[in-house]
């Protein structure tokens, strides 16, 4: 397929690598000129401006870092762009269910909203799935993208609720990594050394394997990741959001409160395994 990417963030690269891998034609655009001179160099086209895509383009994915990007770029002013309107928009950023509804009002049937699960590394190399939302039209004509990846959980005709089904599943390795970051804060206060901490979290049958991924990047001084506190503390306050006033979620709030805490220590960029530093400041 011929397909465009906007956004060059790690999962925007990622994706790009891993389509031209495996034989689509991709072209690419990113705010901040450079981000994809790799990609050039791998046969990407990169494109001047967003609205450069070619009239053989079959699918514009935005990889967008929120609500406020995803908008201002997919639909400035409020409206549709033009040059993307006899082609596919393709939302795969982690939004709130109304960014979406607004996408889906301005693209019509052309919108498809397909969510990652997975890390960068798991989208280069093929093994990310993606939850799929939008008409069936829509969702099959992509089917040859979805073909170079793990497979797709489809969530029916509504992309709103593929958001929601994302925001979910962030939810559950938020709020759970946050418990996890105090157990081994409490092994630590307990006299338990690292070594033993990092075999038995490894041996637990109580750890997932989205909270084993993330194991090392607990333990390692940098808390070198992909996601970051900001991000979290996003996705938890949107997940908080899609509950009515009065319905209480006591442990999704904690956590988000525990990772506003963690960014006003100054820990913006880490991953969020950082936060078994929680209560000390960033250096």
């Amino acid at each position: 397929m011929r397909i465009a990417i906007i956004g060059m963030g790690r999962m925007g690269r990622a994706f790009a690598g891993r389509a031209l891998d495996k034989g689509h034609a991709v072209s690419v655009w990113n705010r901040t000129p450079g981000r994809a001179d790799e990609l050039r160099e791998q046969g990407a086209t990169i494109m001047d401006s967003p609205d450069d895509v070619s009239d053989e383009c079959e699918a514009v994915f935005l990889f967008l870092a929120d609500d406020k990007s995803t908008l201002e770029l997919a639909v400035p002013d409020g409206q549709p762009r033009k040059q993307w309107s006899p082609t596919r928009v393709v939302n795969t950023g982690t939004v709130a269910p109304e960014v979406i509804t607004a996408l889906s009002q301005a693209y019509g049937d052309s919108f498809v909203n397909a969510q990652i699960v997975g890390a960068p590394q798991a989208v280069r190399s093929g093994e990310a799935r993606f939850i799929l939302g939008g008409p069936a039209a829509g969702r099959a004509a992509l089917a040859p993208v979805w073909r170079v990846f793990a497979g797709a959980f489809d969530a029916g005709d509504r992309p709103e609720t593929a958001a929601v089904i994302k925001l979910l599943n962030n939810q559950m390795l938020l709020t759970q990594l946050a418990a996890v970051a105090e157990t081994v804060r409490a092994g630590r206060a307990a006299g338990i050394d690292d070594a033993t901490l990092t075999t038995m979290l490894r041996e637990s049958p109580m750890l997932a394997p989205g909270l084993r991924n993330r194991i090392d990047v607990m333990f390692d001084p940098e808390h070198a990741g992909w996601f970051t506190s900001i991000q979290s503390a996003k996705d938890l306050t949107l997940a908080l959001g899609l509950v009515p006033d009065g319905v209480a979620l006591p442990v999704t709030e904690a956590a988000r409160d525990a990772y506003r805490r963690f960014i006003g220590d100054g820990w913006l960029t880490q991953d969020p395994a950082a936060l078994v530093e929680y209560g000390r400041r960033a250096h």
